[in-house]
């Protein structure tokens, strides 16, 4: 049966018309509509106060990536950590990319921190530590597509870890079968990627900005992802 998956956009375009926060939302339509096209998606713009009426307007949910931190005292920001801890409290499906595997965690009691040890950007890997019911197949770890500095330091109470690796030890985690959260960009092509580093190639620097271009020839874990998250969201 179908579903209706409200893809909560954290990426505030307005600001930047133009720009790869003007691209980011037709790209990650793009990625869900390819892997789960029978399915019907919403876009609400959370980063320009643009929320849900309800939490029962949609069946599954999706908290984005976007460049402001989950931290940061911004109304929107505010107001989306209490749309999570409502759909939460529901039990309502909710997947979390990057910003919103934070915000999901600060939301619901863990901690989040700008990261003293840089930037995590390109193509990199990390562990599978453990494995959910919609966790399929033999995989033991995973490559995808990074951009962020802050990270998840300690997961909310009733988390399971389930990836990790020494520069982000928390790299995805589940609460029961209603939460599932990675540090990651399953959503980024690879050109928006260079795009994005590019924007921030100053405050990376320019030896991880280096290193992180000559990455992306490496391969990524883009079916086994796209079959955990179409799973997790439809199961």
């Amino acid at each position: 049966m179908s579903k209706v998956i409200g893809i909560l956009n954290a990426y505030h375009f307005d600001k930047t018309p133009g720009s790869y926060q003007e691209k980011y939302e037709p790209m990650i339509l793009d990625y869900f509509t390819n892997i789960m096209p029978e399915n019907k998606f919403i876009v609400y713009q959370v980063a320009q106060n643009h929320f849900p009426t309800t939490t029962d307007e949609c069946d599954a949910w999706v908290i984005t990536g976007s460049p402001a931190s989950a931290y940061d005292n911004e109304k929107w920001i505010t107001n989306l950590i209490q749309f999570t801890k409502d759909l939460h409290s529901k039990k309502s499906r909710i997947l979390g990319i990057c910003f919103g595997h934070q915000l999901i965690a600060k939301a619901l009691g863990g901690k989040i921190e700008n990261s003293n040890k840089g930037w995590g950007i390109g193509v990199r890997s990390f562990d599978i530590i453990q494995k959910t019911s919609w966790m399929h197949g033999e995989d033991q770890n995973c490559s995808v597509l990074f951009s962020h500095q802050d990270q998840v330091t300690e997961l909310p109470p009733g988390a399971t870890h389930l990836g990790s690796e020494p520069f982000c030890p928390i790299q995805m985690y589940s609460i029961e079968d209603h939460v599932f959260s990675l540090q990651g960009h399953p959503e980024f092509t690879k050109d928006y990627a260079k795009e994005r580093y590019s924007t921030r190639k100053e405050a990376i620097g320019l030896g991880v900005y280096l290193e992180a271009m000559e990455s992306m020839d490496d391969k990524i874990s883009d079916k086994t992802l796209a079959n955990w998250i179409k799973e997790f969201l439809i199961h």
